[in-house]
């Protein structure tokens, strides 16, 4: 079936206005790719051109002057455990407010969700004050803890969304072979959550590992800071190192990218299978 001219035009202007985005998108990343393997010299002379030899010096300044290799298992440990232990709690919850009948569930619901509504930032001092009689100030805790509190009402929002859509047919039938409930959950609705729960995973993980103002201010101790604060203390240690700081830089983003790439259809799914009821 032949398009219609104005079919073909109107395609071609949106094809046009993705390529341009696209471009926007990914520009910042070649160019911040191909600056980490020039000089500093090399940088203000040849700014846009490709670098003349391509030497990991820059990288080894990072991994070693910067300490970057020791932010960046710090930032491992707090964003692997605060995105393992938001999915298992958020998933558990969904289930119990999506498909199980009682009377707070709209209610518990709610709550959760007013959690969305409240800024990091007016936490900040009652954690602070909480954390200090607890003594769990320069702890990994300081930051896991709230990492999962501020990630968790929004991972409620998208595995519920998704859980809804889930058939009620499908527990019921598995209900009458004699399944039991921690089957049902284990066995049924998570397999097929799947692609939520990985959104969740997705999501939380980059903004743990991007995150700056709780490490910035629960971290001290310099040999347990995140890399987003590792690279501000860089910054002010080599503050001429331009291209030390990009390379740092370069280092700190390919997770999240990686883990993008490789999630991104799961995230998709994730995002949209909620919107309609099934």
């Amino acid at each position: 079936m032949k398009r219609k001219p104005v079919e073909k035009v109107w395609l071609f202007i949106k094809y046009f206005f993705l390529i341009v985005f696209t471009i926007m998108c990914l520009y910042p990343l070649v160019w911040l790719f191909l600056a980490s393997f020039k000089t500093n010299q090399e940088l203000y002379f040849n700014t846009w051109g490709l670098p003349e030899s391509w030497s990991l010096t820059n990288y080894m300044n990072a991994v070693v002057k910067g300490g970057v290799i020791r932010y960046f298992g710090n930032s491992v440990i707090i964003a692997v455990a605060a995105v393992l232990v938001t999915v298992i709690l958020a998933t558990m919850a969904s289930y119990a407010i999506s498909r199980m009948e009682w009377k707070l569930s709209k209610l518990t619901y709610g709550i959760f969700l007013l959690g969305m509504m409240i800024p990091v930032y007016a936490l900040i001092i009652p954690l602070f004050s909480v954390f200090k009689s607890m003594g769990l100030l320069n702890t990994y805790l300081s930051v896991i803890i709230p990492q999962i509190a501020v990630g968790f009402p929004m991972a409620i929002f998208i595995i519920c969304g998704f859980m809804d859509s889930i058939p009620k047919d499908l527990e019921e039938a598995a209900v009458i072979d004699g399944c039991s409930v921690y089957r049902c959950f284990f066995n049924i609705i998570l397999p097929i959550a799947k692609s939520s729960i990985v959104t969740v995973a997705v999501v939380q993980f980059i903004n743990v590992w991007n995150d700056l103002l709780l490490p910035r201010i629960f971290l001290t101790d310099s040999n347990m800071m995140t890399l987003p604060v590792g690279l501000t203390n860089f910054q002010s240690m080599y503050s001429t190192d331009y291209v030390g700081e990009i390379a740092a830089v370069i280092i700190t983003i390919i997770p999240s990218i990686i883990v993008y790439i490789l999630l991104h259809k799961n995230i998709m799914e994730g995002m949209v299978a909620g919107a309609v009821k099934g």
